[in-house]
């Protein structure tokens, strides 16, 4: 074929089906000039303009037959004609490149000084038309604790806006507007910057906030140009310094001889140990002004609301042994099932006065009370998954191990005749154990916390194998000793089994580690996933081992599902990409997504089925993973499944969570909640 007759069979065909393909294009009319995009903020004004030149009635709903249409072509699956999709494009308007931007009230400003007060001290309009009701009730909150010259605790559930309040409040107090970046109260004066504490993986985040909503100067203290910064910090030429909290606690004599404003510290829960050294650091910051940024203001103990509290506002709960005689026991002894009837109702008392001392200094809200109308509502499924009979045979081998046996028995009297009990005569230590002797490798005598320092170890090896089989071999990356260790516990364990499950030593066949035959859960996961998918759902699944997640990701292979993976590795420049590729595309079906990582940027409003695959210890991780889909945006009902294994731990773990969960329902929120448990409250965290 000539040149020639290969650049004829490559012309364009003409619009006109009569005409032939040899035949020239009619040249095409020219086409109007293009107007210069308008910004955000134009649109708003236009918008505001209309409504306020016809003041009778509000604009009108969009039909009821056209926002059905559009949600039907939202949850449709994807076509596989090119044709019936091209139209039903052209007709639906493109959906505004963020939500925040949208007008949420009167263009006007926030007042938030009592009236007469001067100078007014207010949030800008530009800010304030895009926040919703409970936000600037939030507001008020903060500046009511500023005026009062001291801090508190903003304790909102995740997907709340918790750093949209914050950065509105601070609007006021530096006095920043999003139009000229002018001063808009006299309260601009001040030349003391503010301090922002977070973690690493939300310093972009909240510089993105910052920059979004309104005209700050901002800098971030973290990496090799720290000291330009504190050099900008002495011209007075900063408004709000970012740094997290690794840097912070190295650097924290030289951040502390500033003189702030006031701090922010975001994921305020980072503060419950008094004994870690970021609490310590913390305690040096010299100003009253201390805030807090929680969803999860306790996670496992009383004395942690304490911690948080005391180092908020120092003393407004009395000192550590007061709160620990007069809240933290009575309230723990008043929740156990076998509690007297004096014991619950010193409990109530005692309950009702922490509350109304919390309130001052607390505001904390949940997503049924803000935006509840705004979703359609949430169901968390326990879904109990029977174990593998190579599960259980291996299960049942680590209950035998010397090292569960001499926890199991620590309390029957001593085979030596003696009156005392065996962990107080002769069994206070295990030589014969593998896990034993591997923690006292260079101390054959033992420690002093002997037997009980086996206890953390053995339970996560009866979770490791109630999950995955898999889990219990040696990890490649630890220590030579540690290796050896769990390879000779994964033969004694899998004993006349350790053919069919590949041997002691890690596999990496994908066949075998992709297979759901000997993993209860994953036949579990499997059913789940097949129904699921045919109805055009969308499923995030997590899980905090990355070994677990490796697997998983197999298994998502061999079945064909198109999925996305997200764990603590995951370049941070990278997330935000894989979640909104995930939210856009109705080909991404299940996205894999590690426990523990994640930030603010982590908005999966797109799924609709969320699965635990292993509970954690501490009930907020596993309802921080759920906030990731069920969160303002979110269109559909989310239900959530977390899988157990039935008749293992987990089932304690689970019970352990409920436990902890109505202490912070009773503590924070004063909520009466029913007396299950009486010896999971005595465990360990």
């Amino acid at each position: 074929m000539s040149l020639n007759r290969l650049k004829e069979t490559l012309l364009p065909c003409s619009s006109s089906s009569g005409q032939s393909q040899s035949q020239p294009r009619s040249p095409s009319p020219p086409r109007p000039p293009r107007r210069p995009p308008k910004t955000s903020l134009s649109q708003q004004l236009l918008r505001l303009e209309a409504s306020y030149s016809l003041p009778a009635p509000p604009p009108s709903p969009p039909k009821p037959l056209s926002q059905k249409a559009a949600e039907d072509a939202a949850e449709q699956p994807t076509s596989s004609s090119e044709e019936d999709v091209a139209p039903r494009l052209r007709r639906r308007p493109a959906p505004p490149p963020a939500a925040s931007f949208e007008p949420r009230g009167p263009y006007e400003p926030l007042v938030l000084s009592p009236p007469g007060e001067h100078p007014v001290v207010q949030v800008p309009p530009s800010i304030n038309c895009r926040l919703l009701a409970h936000q600037r009730d939030g507001v008020r909150f903060l500046y009511n604790l500023y005026r009062n010259n001291h801090g508190g605790v903003l304790g909102d559930d995740m997907g709340l806006g918790k750093t949209i309040q914050t950065i509105a409040f601070l609007s006021s107090v530096i006095g920043k507007d999003n139009n000229q970046g002018e001063k808009s109260t006299d309260k601009g004066k001040k030349s003391s910057p503010v301090l922002i504490l977070c973690p690493t993986s939300v310093i972009r985040n909240w510089e993105n906030e910052f920059s979004e909503w309104a005209n700050f100067s901002v800098a971030v203290y973290h990496g090799p140009n720290r000291d330009l910064v504190l050099e900008k910090i002495e011209g007075q030429g900063l408004e709000v310094l970012i740094t997290s909290f690794d840097t912070f606690r190295t650097r924290d004599k030289v951040l502390c001889d500033i003189s702030w404003e006031l701090v922010v510290v975001d994921e305020a829960h980072r503060l419950k140990n008094e004994k870690s050294k970021l609490y310590t650091a913390c305690l040096g910051i010299t100003t009253r002004k201390r805030f807090g940024l929680t969803g999860t203001i306790m996670q496992n103990k009383i004395m942690e609301l304490f911690n948080v509290f005391d180092w908020v506002v120092p003393g407004c709960l009395g000192d550590r042994e007061h709160f620990r005689e007069y809240y933290d026991e009575p309230l723990k002894h008043g929740q156990r099932l076998s509690a007297p009837e004096r014991f619950v109702q010193v409990a109530d008392k005692r309950k009702k006065h922490l509350v109304s001392v919390l309130k001052k200094f607390l505001l904390r809200r949940t997503k049924e009370e803000t935006i509840g109308h705004l979703m359609l509502g949430k169901e968390d499924n326990i879904v109990f998954c029977r174990m593998s009979d190579v599960q259980k045979r291996v299960y049942r081998r680590m209950l035998q191990q010397p090292d569960i046996q001499i926890l199991v028995n620590k309390d029957l009297p001593c085979s030596c005749g003696s009156p005392l009990t065996q962990v107080e005569c002769c069994k206070k230590i295990e030589p014969r154990g593998i896990i034993w002797s591997y923690l006292h490798r260079e101390n054959l005598d033992g420690c002093p916390l002997c037997p009980f320092c086996l206890v953390l170890p053995c339970l996560v090896k009866l979770q490791q194998i109630s999950n995955h089989l898999e889990l219990i071999k040696p990890n490649p990356r630890d220590e030579i000793e540690k290796q050896k260790k769990d390879a000779e516990l994964a033969a004694a364990v899998f004993d006349t089994d350790i053919e069919l499950v590949g041997g002691s030593a890690k596999s990496e066949n994908f066949m075998g580690l992709s297979d759901s035959e000997h993993c209860g859960k994953m036949r579990a996961l499997e059913r789940l996933l097949s129904l699921w998918t045919l109805q055009g759902d969308k499923i995030l699944l997590f899980s905090y081992s990355v070994r677990m997640l490796d697997i998983l990701e197999k298994f998502l292979i061999r079945k064909g599902y198109c999925f996305s993976r997200l764990d603590g590795s995951t370049p941070m420049n990278a997330r935000q990409s894989l979640v909104d590729e995930f939210n856009k595309s109705p080909s991404k079906q299940v996205f894999l997504i590690s426990t523990r990582a994640g930030n603010l940027g982590v908005n999966l409003v797109s799924a609709n089925r969320v699965v635990i695959f292993d509970p954690s210890w501490n009930p907020a991780q596993d309802l921080q993973a759920q906030d990731r889909s069920f969160r303002f945006g979110q269109k559909r009902h989310v239900t959530v499944f977390r899988l157990l294994g039935a008749g293992s731990l987990e089932e304690l773990i689970y019970s352990r969570q409920i436990y902890k969960q109505q202490l912070s329902n009773i503590a924070v929120s004063g909520k009466i909640e029913k007396r299950y448990f009486d010896g999971v409250q005595l465990w360990t965290s």
